[in-house]
């Protein structure tokens, strides 16, 4: 006779949950600039660079190597925050990447420790706003709340 296995999951509402998510979003944010600078790179440049068919990429490999890392690191997050127990970790990572999707852009031109230091502290704190988000309604609020609030931000750092 088969014998049934109820396993439930449990979710963490302490301080150590959350100081583990804006930590593991410190660290997706310094996996964020590390893939961005490969991909560009090694990967962008030689590629793109090397006939002149593809001119405007060459010009700057940063902005396109930047979407691909978003999406790239987004996607091994969501990995890291099931790990993690994080509530409705599609949430956080999408709208995080959603809303950090033009990052590699607006830092081009920096140092490199300037860069660095920007990715990390971005990611941890949209980590933290999508993780507060997430976990603070329903799955459909949070959605909707997600949306609004990557749109309100996106369209004020456009008017700035």
């Amino acid at each position: 006779m088969a014998r049934v296995v109820e396993e439930t999951y449990t979710v963490n509402h302490t301080l150590l949950a959350w100081v583990r998510l804006i930590g593991f979003g410190a660290l997706v944010g310094v996996a964020y600039w590390l893939v961005t600078l490969l991909i560009g790179r090694y990967i962008i440049e030689p590629l793109a660079c090397r006939d002149l068919t593809s001119a405007a990429i060459c010009l700057a490999p940063e902005e396109l190597a930047g979407k691909v890392s978003a999406v790239l690191v987004a996607t091994a997050a969501i990995f890291g925050m099931i790990r993690l127990r994080v509530v409705r970790p599609i949430i956080v990572a999408v709208a995080s990447a959603a809303l950090l999707w033009e990052l590699s852009v607006i830092l081009s031109g920096l140092f490199w420790l300037e860069t660095l230091a920007w990715s990390v502290l971005l990611y941890a704190i949209s980590y933290a706003l999508f993780g507060w988000i997430a976990r603070a309604w329903s799955a459909l609020i949070a959605i909707i709340v997600a949306v609004v609030v990557v749109v309100v931000i996106r369209i004020a750092v456009m008017l700035y």
